[in-house]
């Protein structure tokens, strides 16, 4: 296995860089980025009551039953004061999407153990919170799989856990096909298949994470549900009173602009939706009237409607994490590089709702490559940290490096400066108003010179097609036009290549607190 620091080479967001380092601009706008900020005091502040330690145990419970899984034998832990969650989410991707889906339940497994082993009269339990209520079909109907993209069409509508999942079963049928040829997929087949009988795509997405995870005692939430909404009904109801969430974020993005950075999210006046018809309305705040679809309403009104059906009302992205740390007994919030970068928006927000703000912690980032493609780069001359470097820019490097005497332009220039010099002392000695056509004529022939120059850089790096064609081949495993392919590509062949081991390497590689990518060598 090696590494690749991931800041200043994929990542380049100022905000996300300078969360992580010490005494930067942002330490007032988190409560730490590393598990040294974790101690009694901190376990503490974000105990539960038992009462709602029951109720969570109730409603996960209850899901897991509808479910038909084996309800994990830890999620009896959550019950009891000591006990606190590591928590990650992502939206309900069809099979997980992009890899960095599970290496997200990664992450969270690790720190889990790290946690126990530190501190071991305290409980720690890896949840998954789904991403249910979101309703953008667009960004969870497709997967990548040997440059193959397999996806199904919809509109927007209700939240997607909601969903038929039959809805995806031509996606698995082209799974299917794909692997037809191979055994190994048949026990993921059979996971997904099942899956996809369940009675809604948020069960189905439980379903097939706990059949991946089935050693790891992952405990998945589905937080749409009536019982923990009314939880959270002060919140809502703030929110409605007062847009707390608009004034603090404002606050908040004033403060980052003043320091130089610039914002990732602009709040709304309202960050609230509404469920009804199936379908998932923004809520409106305009001249003091909430507007609904078709509806009008006061706040008398609209809180009549919370009270009596808070099932209804749905958190949007900035809202979520206040009511993820409201409901559960969270210490370690893992997320990706934009997750970061808002939440660290947030804090002011939760601070004026007397709510906990969690660790940020970045995700773990990894990535498979043959020995055969290593042994290659290393024999092409690249180092490890050139693998995040475009291919373009090696090629061009490595033909200036190798090619130093038949690119040294340096006699030519000189040269051309004599000929500058001789050429604007005839013309002062003529008649001065010819030097600016000399300047023009000069000027143009070191254009000139800089094109041939050019051109033979260009005729030297077609001499090396075939370097550059392997530099391409390989680095494409990582990355394609700076985008990491565990970004985009799914999980699933190297899940079928190594099922048994599949999990277990990638937990022996993990370190999420190093902020790098893991490529492991198979």
């Amino acid at each position: 296995m090696i590494e690749i620091p991931l800041f200043n080479s994929f990542y380049k967001n100022p905000i996300l860089m300078d969360l992580f380092k010490k005494d930067s601009n942002l330490s007032s706008f988190h409560n730490g980025t590393d598990l040294s900020h974790i101690d009694r005091d901190f376990f503490e502040k974000r105990d539960l009551s038992i009462e709602n330690r029951e109720l969570l145990y109730q409603v996960i419970s209850s899901q897991y039953s509808k479910t038909g899984l084996k309800i994990p034998e830890n999620l009896k832990a959550i019950k009891n004061k000591g006990a606190f969650t590591i928590t990650t989410g992502h939206q309900l991707c069809v099979f997980g999407g992009p890899q960095y889906f599970i290496h997200k339940i990664i992450s969270v497994l690790t720190i889990v153990e790290n946690l126990k082993l530190k501190f071991k009269d305290f409980d720690f339990i890896p949840l998954f919170w789904m991403a249910s209520e979101d309703h953008d079909f667009q960004e969870i109907s497709s997967i990548n799989i040997f440059n193959k993209n397999l996806y199904v069409s919809k509109e927007d509508g209700m939240g997607v856990g909601k969903l038929n999942p039959e809805i995806f079963t031509p996606i698995l049928e082209s799974l299917k096909d794909l692997f037809k040829n191979d055994f190994r997929f048949k026990n993921l087949e059979s996971i997904f298949s099942a899956s996809l009988s369940q009675q809604n795509w948020a069960n189905a997405t439980r379903y097939w994470i706990s059949k991946v995870f089935e050693k790891e005692n992952l405990i998945v939430i589905d937080a749409d549900d009536v019982k923990l909404k009314k939880l959270f009904l002060p919140i809502f109801k703030n929110e409605l009173e007062d847009q707390f969430i608009y004034n603090s974020v404002e606050n908040t993005n004033s403060k980052l602009r003043s320091l130089g950075y610039e914002p990732k999210i602009n709040p709304r006046v309202l960050n609230l939706f509404f469920f009804e018809d199936e379908k998932r309305h923004r809520i409106i705040f305009e001249d003091n009237v909430f507007k609904i679809g078709d509806m009008n309403l006061n706040l008398k009104e609209i809180l009549n409607l919370l009270n009596n059906s808070p099932e209804k009302f749905s958190p949007n992205v900035l809202m979520r994490p206040l009511y993820q740390e409201l409901l559960l007994p969270n210490l370690v919030y893992v997320g990706g590089p934009s997750e970061l970068v808002y939440w660290s928006q947030l804090k002011k927000s939760f601070d004026q709702v007397d709510i906990n703000f969690p660790i940020l912690i970045l995700r773990d980032h990894f990535n498979w490559m043959s020995e055969k493609s290593y042994k290659q780069w290393k024999n092409l001359g690249f180092s490890d940290n050139d693998l995040a470097i475009k291919p373009d820019t090696l090629i061009k490097n490595y033909v200036l490096s190798s090619n130093n005497e038949t690119l040294d332009f340096k006699i030519e220039n000189e040269l051309l400066e004599k000929l500058s010099q001789n050429l604007l002392a005839k013309a002062n000695g003529i008649e001065t108003t010819l030097e600016p056509s000399v300047n023009g004529t000069i000027k143009g022939m070191m254009s000139d010179l800089d094109k041939v120059k050019n051109k033979f850089l260009k005729a030297l790096k077609n001499k090396e097609e075939l370097k550059k064609n392997q530099l391409n081949k390989i680095s494409s495993q990582l990355h394609v036009n700076n985008k990491l392919t565990e970004r985009v590509d799914s999980f699933i062949p190297m899940y079928v290549k190594g099922e048994k081991d599949y999990i277990r390497t990638l937990k022996t590689y993990s370190k999420p607190e190093n902020k790098s990518i893991k490529i492991i060598i198979y």
